[in-house]
Parts: C-alpha cells; structure tokens; sequence
C-alpha cells in the first residue's frame, strides 16, 4: 500500500513540474523522475525525450536534446567548465567557457554518462553506461563506450 501511495505522490509531482515548465516540456518529453537544471532557458528538448532521474543538465552553453532521445538514470550533460587553455590565468579567476552541446535523434544515453561541453552526438548511437563523452560522437549507427568514449561496435 505504502509503495502504491509513493508511485502516485511521484506522478503527481512530476505531472505539477511539467505543468510549471511547460515551455520547457511542450514538444511531451516523458519524466521518470525530476531532472536537476540549471540554465533552463538555454535547454531545448524536443519530441519524444525520456528523462529518467537524477540527471543533472547545466545549460550555460546551450543544450539540444533531439527527437527521440533517451537519458537513462545518473546522466550528466554540461555545457560549460573551466577554460584550460590559460591555466596560469584562470586558475586564480576561475573563467567559464561554455560551448553548445547538441545530442542527435534516436540516441541513449545509458545510466551515469556524462557528457562534456562542446560535444556533438550524431543519430542513432547508444553510449555505453559509465562513459565520459569528451570529443563529439560524430558516425552513426554505432555503441560507444568507455572513459574516453570511443566506437565499441556496429549497432545498424
């Protein structure tokens, strides 16, 4: 009874998150659960996404998340960090670059990947779970996985 009561408390809740991001989940993004966001506004979902939970978007740089694409349990998709190009500089003022982070249609990505600012994921490309997406996943049809991703096998 108790973990009935909780399945319908959780719904409710995500169904009131929804309704308060509208803007946001318009195109009908299915929610398993209450992602954390920062930079909303600079995140675009668009149809057919399933957010899992605990997944954590920083949407500085801007965020696409195309049609069709999964973001299994833990993921993490930044779109800004520290600029190490000058280190010596910025280690003191700790200067932000952001860069845009585009994830193609028919993508997942399985639990815990994180991706880094400036990547791009083409169509149809599943990334392993526990992977760190560094450099843009450009071919597709093809499982990625690792830290740092790379091609693991053929998948179309």
């Amino acid at each position: 009874m108790i973990e009935l009561l909780s399945k319908v408390i959780k719904k409710i809740y995500i169904f009131i998150y929804k309704l308060i991001n509208y803007k946001l989940y318009k195109q009908g993004a299915i929610l398993y659960g209450i992602p954390k966001l920062i930079k909303r506004e600079k995140i675009k979902i668009e149809k057919n996404v399933r957010i899992n939970e605990n997944i954590f978007m920083h949407g500085a740089g801007g965020i696409i998340l195309k049609e069709n694409v999964t973001l299994s349990y833990g993921v993490t998709i930044l779109s800004t960090g520290y600029d190490t190009n000058n280190w010596a500089e910025n280690k003191i003022r700790k200067v932000h670059k952001d860069q845009k982070v585009i994830i193609g249609e028919n993508v997942w990505l399985c639990a815990n990947v994180t991706v880094l600012p400036g990547v791009n994921i083409a169509d149809d490309i599943i990334v392993a779970a526990g992977s760190v997406v560094k450099d843009s996943l450009l071919e597709p049809g093809y499982m990625y996985g690792g830290i740092p991703a790379k091609k693991i096998k053929k998948i179309i």
